[in-house]
């Protein structure tokens, strides 16, 4: 950027403005003049074209008419050629026709054959032209005929002949009269009377049908024909016949040309001027306005320097007064308001800065007061500002309280670093470069989260001055300055030891209520659910009553001992969930069915609405149940004796929708911002009607959230509510298990196409699938079953042997003949089952036999029987444990599902990875050389299809869950949960691999 006074940069302005208006003017006025003078030079050399076409057409028809007269005295009165010395005689005298040809007269006879001339040429007499071209256009036309310009037979000159034919009254030719002009001597037409001579100008006539020049700007003594195209610009112009005005280049100069063709006998005249000549008075005149308008550029520059001058002297002098207050470190509000108005106005805004800039002074310092009296005020908390290399630069009266040291001691001394545990700030440096991927080691440590989210809350331990520990929540904040770069940091920190008391006493308090209260409420309830039962034998009614009581207030306690341990799991982040892909009309109709109790004794009826039979959803089984407990016990709790709830089910593309609706009051409108906080309840009274905590629907919202979904309500007052809770619908690809033994985490639910050509048998096979989970297709006939096969996958066919148009047995050989079909199984419904079976006599496998009429559960079996044997596979499993007991029971439990091999250290887990291929490792993270997440790598590098399954006795974290592909706890270990989680996984990995085929799709 210039760095120049203002007014030399209004006088650069000023000139520059001036310079570019003036120099756009020039541009615009010497393109005018240009063109103008242009459009001039072209109409002027465009009249001189028509004067002298004119010209040559008015010599041209002056020599033809003279030709005319001359040829009428040629002949007698009977009408025949005068003889030869008559006609010498009458050409040697002085004729109208001897001054218009110069050249030469001739006499021809009808042969064309001279026999006379004005003028002695050597042989020309008796020289026969019949040959020549106007000869014979004269003879056909007998008409006056110009020729192309030609050579002289016996002259050897160039010649332009004119040709008269003689024509009795009979009609016949009896001769011509002929007329010469020599091109080389004689002009066509006298330029010099019709235009001034310009030695610069160039005229052309050229004869284009012929191509051959008829007038050159050059003598020449024999015809010139016309060059080649493109050889000659101006030639090239002139048979194009160019505009007038147009500028063609010529021997490297410009020219400015204009053209014109005669009507008869068709030649082309081309006036060629140099363009500097044509534009010489524009430039005269342009030179003449620059001078003119560079004067001009002078005056507005010098007086624009004067006016810049007026201008910025006053501001000039407020600008040393600036500066000598600046100089001075005072701030005056005493400038004179005189002067132009600009400067009147800077003058009075820089009394008012003055004035705001004192009050400003005032606050800033009242500020300062008052942050200094806060943060000495702040005893209990402690205030520590440290700059960006971790200098302490601020220390409050609490720091000092709470640590001991002093504020002299610690800023500018001292780096936080003084006041933490070197072993705490280690683990967190490690903590902290594994996290990140870098190393942060040092004051880092400290900032490094807090730069990235602004701000960062966390515990340590603070360590006082006398050595003792001191636990505190601390949160560092980054502070910046205006351009937003980091200048320094504040840590808060709080004394938290009260809290971690009072933490331990209440985790002593859920321990024992854990522990030592809900075993013998266990005891008690089940206890009294066998005498309520009748397990006993019968009792008193009066006993029955009160055992009733007992028994439903024990479940009471124990809902709300599970409720309390919930809400403070949830609250630590402990709550653990095992996420496995589930379909939802299974788990709906189960919880109706375990709830449906519930409202029983008062008459309520519980509902299922809506159907989604193939929605999937990925939950955990055990806490989607706990929520359609909250969600229905509400609705029975709510609900009028003898009332209706409903559990309503919709999907959409991505979603599930399941809600609860009842009947009852319905919610106050002041209590629905409350209805999910913890302990919240509409009748908080000690005589209230409802019993309850208040924590079902707090539990109930954090285990909706904590499984990828969310819940809300409607309701109006006195009509019944509406919970309901939306989750993520999983695609058939993830589905992580499936109902059916043995095929676990299959891409989608197995497809069946039933062969049926009765309609009703081909429905009721379609609904007892459908109700087992399947997808089914149907197909009438043998044909249609085929086409479909052809379009489709299916996992099992159901074959009737009687189709319209082809025998099911047929269909079956065809079927095991193709490579695609050959292992689907086959179930073959129908009547003549037996006779099917002994057609068949064992050249066809895995087929099964089902005869009419169809009894639901066997055909349900003998299909999840074919599916399991489809998808039967001996996997191979690497357990790795040190417990040799712990191996027994795991292959006791899955070893008749998978093959398991043992290795019990670190070292032999490394050689058995090298040594085989597995689809599961089953994982133990306590082993005696090392720690089993030290093999993760090592499994993943050697067996990267295997899926890793973590079976350990201690809960995972979030991040370690996200490092495997299922973790597995010992403690909740059982048959059926070792099957299913290692199916998945290998289920899993094969339907990546291999997904099944489906041509339609």
């Amino acid at each position: 950027m210039i760095k120049a006074p203002l007014s030399v940069r209004i006088v650069l302005l000023v000139l520059v403005t001036s310079g570019i208006l003036v120099g756009g003017m020039l541009a615009t006025v010497y393109q005018l003049m240009v063109s103008d003078y242009e459009a001039l030079v072209a109409e002027r050399e465009t009249a001189v074209i028509k004067r002298v076409a004119s010209e040559l057409e008015l010599s041209n028809q002056k020599r033809l008419l003279g030709l005319e007269a001359f040829a009428t005295r040629l002949v007698t009165d009977d009408g025949q050629l005068l003889d030869d010395d008559a006609l010498q005689s009458l050409l040697q005298k002085s004729s109208v026709a001897s001054e218009l040809f110069p050249d030469g007269l001739l006499v021809l006879d009808a042969e064309a054959t001279a026999v006379a001339e004005d003028q002695y040429s050597p042989g020309r007499l008796g020289t026969n032209y019949a040959d020549r071209p106007h000869f014979q256009l004269a003879r056909q036309t007998q008409q006056a005929v110009i020729s192309e310009p030609i050579l002289g037979r016996t002259t050897g000159l160039p010649l332009l002949s004119y040709l008269q034919p003689i024509v009795a009254e009979s009609g016949d030719l009896i001769g011509y009269a002929g007329g010469l002009l020599n091109l080389a001597n004689t002009p066509l037409v006298d330029t010099g009377s019709v235009i001034e001579s310009d030695p610069s100008t160039v005229t052309l006539i050229i004869d284009p049908q012929h191509r051959l020049f008829v007038s050159m700007q050059e003598r020449f003594d024999r015809p010139e024909p016309l060059p080649d195209e493109g050889a000659d610009a101006l030639v090239d112009a002139a048979l194009s016949l160019s505009p007038a005005g147009s500028i063609v280049e010529y021997q490297q100069e410009s020219y400015l040309v204009a053209s014109r063709q005669l009507d008869s006998p068709g030649w082309i005249i081309l006036r060629a001027l140099p363009y500097s000549e044509a534009i010489a008075p524009a430039q005269a005149s342009f030179r003449h306005f620059l001078l003119i308008a560079l004067i001009a550029m002078t005056i507005v520059g010098l007086a624009g320097a004067w006016i810049a001058r007026s201008l910025t002297q006053p501001i000039e002098r407020i600008t040393r007064r600036i500066e000598h207050m600046a100089d001075n470190a005072r701030f005056d509000s005493d400038f004179q308001e005189k002067g132009g108005p600009e400067v009147t106005a800077l003058a009075h805004a820089m009394n008012r800065l003055a004035n705001e800039r004192k009050a400003a002074d005032m606050a800033i310092y009242k500020a300062e007061r008052f942050l200094s009296s806060v943060l000495e005020s702040a005893s209990e908390v402690s205030i520590i500002a440290t700059d960006t290399t971790g200098i302490i630069t601020a220390f409050n009266k609490g720091a000092e309280n709470m640590l001991g040291y002093s504020h002299q001691e610690m800023v500018g001394k001292q780096t936080p670093a003084i006041l933490h545990l070197k072993e705490e700030v280690d683990a967190r440096s490690a903590q902290l470069t594994t996290e990140l991927g870098h190393s942060v080691e040092g004051f880092r440590v400290f900032v490094e989260k807090a730069e990235q989210r602004g701000s960062e809350k966390r515990e340590w331990i603070y360590v006082h001055k006398d050595g003792h520990q001191i636990p505190v929540s601390m949160v560092v904040t980054v502070m910046r300055d205006s351009a937003g770069e980091i200048n320094g940091y504040v840590g808060i920190a709080e004394n938290i030891t009260d809290r971690k008391r009072a933490d331990k006493i209440k985790n002593e308090f859920i321990s024992t209520v854990n522990h030592e209260l809900r075993t013998p409420l266990t005891s008690i309830s089940g206890a009294l659910g066998l005498m309520v039962g009748g397990n006993v034998g019968e009792l008193p009614e009066k006993a029955q009553t009160l055992l009733t009581t007992a028994h439903r207030n024990s479940k009471r306690l124990t809902h709300l001992i599970n409720d309390l341990l919930d809400i403070e799991k949830i609250a630590e982040g402990k709550l653990h969930f095992d996420m496995q892909v589930h379909a939802v009309m299974p788990l709906l109709e189960q919880a109706l069915e375990a709830n449906q109790h519930y409202g029983s004794n008062r008459g309520i009826t519980l509902s299922l609405a809506g159907n989604a039979s193939n929605a999937l959803i990925n939950v955990d089984n055990q806490r989607f149940m706990q929520i359609m407990a909250n969600l229905l016990s509400n609705a029975i709790k709510f609900s009028p004796q003898g009332g209706e709830v409903t559990l309503a089910v919709e999907t959409t593309s991505n979603k599930v929708s399941i809600s609860v609706i009842d009947s009852g009051p319905g919610i106050a409108n002041a209590f629905r911002k409350q209805i999910f906080q913890r302990f919240a309840q509409a009748d908080a009274s000690d005589s209230r009607a409802k019993e309850g905590t208040g924590l079902g629907l707090a539990i109930t919202r954090e285990l909706v959230e904590h499984m990828g979904g969310r819940i809300d309500f409607e309701s109006t007052e006195g009509n019944g509510s509406r919970f309901f809770f939306e989750l993520p619908l999983v695609q058939a690809a993830e589905q992580d298990t499936w109902q059916l033994e043995g095929i676990t985490d299959h891409q989608e639910a197995p497809r069946i196409l039933v062969v049926e050509d009765d309609k009703d048998v081909a429905k009721l096979l379609s609904i007892m699938l459908n109700d087992a989970g399947y997808q089914v297709d149907t197909a009438s006939t043998g044909a249609e079953a085929l086409n479909r096969l052809k379009q489709t996958h299916y996992d099992l066919i159901s074959l009737d042997l009687m189709l319209p148009d082809t025998d099911g047995l047929d269909i079956i050989r065809l079927l095991r003949q193709q490579p695609d079909t050959a292992d689907i199984p086959i179930v073959v419904v129908s009547a003549k089952m037996e006779q099917g079976r002994l057609a068949i006599n064992g050249d066809a496998t895995n087929i099964d036999w089902l005869a009419k009429p169809i009894d639901q559960k066997q055909l349900i079996g003998i299909v999840q029987q074919q599916l399991s044997d489809k998808y039967k596979h001996h996997s191979r499993v690497l357990h790795i444990e040190d417990d040799h007991d712990l191996h027994e029971v795991v292959c006791a439990m899955a070893g008749d599902h998978f093959s398991f091999e043992a290795a019990y250290t670190v070292q032999e887990a490394l050689t058995r990875l090298k040594q085989g291929a597995f689809d599961v490792v089953l994982l133990d993270i306590g082993l005696p050389d090392g720690s089993g997440w030290e093999l993760v790598a090592d499994i993943r590098a050697c067996q990267p299809g295997a899926k890793l399954v973590i079976l350990s006795g201690a809960d995972m974290t979030q991040q370690q869950h996200g490092q495997v592909e299922a973790v597995l706890l010992k403690s909740r270990l059982s048959k059926e949960t070792l099957i299913n989680g290692i199916n998945a996984r290998i289920q899993s990995f094969r339907s990546t691999r291999q997904p099944p085929t489906n041509p339609a799709s």
